[in-house]
């Protein structure tokens, strides 16, 4: 198989219209999704933006809630780097369970990151996530749901598409975030920068 049919996959995510094909693409994919993203085409902005995290997370036993967990790339770093304490959810069921048998993380949940009443628990240290935030995906009207889950002086670590960027960055605006590290960087290895990775702490 070619890099051209490797990367359909993630052009088709990219191309998403709503859940409901969300669900159906990545319910199909969750078997071969971590060979194809980071084995074959060599994803790195879930190792990152673990890292990133961690170099600011005071306390590493202290939860953290990583929002469209996938199949489990950024939990198993972050338990890499000494983390202990990491919920996920994630719109699909079949993700869940390949993320699931990681053993990194303490609780999943099927959770649309989209709708009104948002309820994600908390609050957390942090919240962290990639690959989430970019076209076709969950867009920058979800930030104030979001950010109700993390407690007051906690952090954010998002990996954000440099295409929908503008429309987060004036979403964030108003809560006066601490930002500790804003920079368009590769998230594939040998690739163009394309997607802000995005630190920030909430006021206290």
């Amino acid at each position: 198989m070619g890099p051209a049919e490797l990367g359909d996959p993630v052009a088709r995510a990219r191309a998403l219209a709503g859940t409901e094909q969300a669900a159906e693409l990545y319910g199909a994919w969750a078997g071969t999704y971590d060979d194809d993203v980071f084995g074959r085409l060599g994803f790195t902005g879930s190792a990152r933006i673990a890292e990133l995290l961690i170099e600011h997370l005071a306390n590493p036993t202290a939860p953290v809630l990583d929002l469209g967990c996938g199949t489990g790339a950024v939990g198993r770093r972050l338990a890499e780097l000494g983390a202990t304490t990491v919920d996920g959810v994630d719109l699909s069921p079949e993700m869940l369970e390949v993320a699931r048998r990681t053993g990194t993380y303490r609780r999943l949940a099927v959770q649309d990151l989209t709708v009104a009443e948002l309820d994600l628990g908390g609050p957390y240290a942090a919240t962290i996530s990639a690959g989430t935030f970019t076209s076709g995906h969950v867009g920058p009207s979800v930030v104030p749901g979001l950010l109700v889950a993390v407690e007051p002086g906690g952090l954010i670590a998002w990996v954000i598409g440099a295409v929908v960027w503008s429309g987060f960055e004036a979403a964030l605006a108003p809560f006066g975030l601490d930002v500790l590290h804003r920079a368009v960087e590769p998230i594939r290895c040998d690739g163009p920068p394309e997607a802000v990775m995005y630190v920030a702490r909430t006021p206290d």
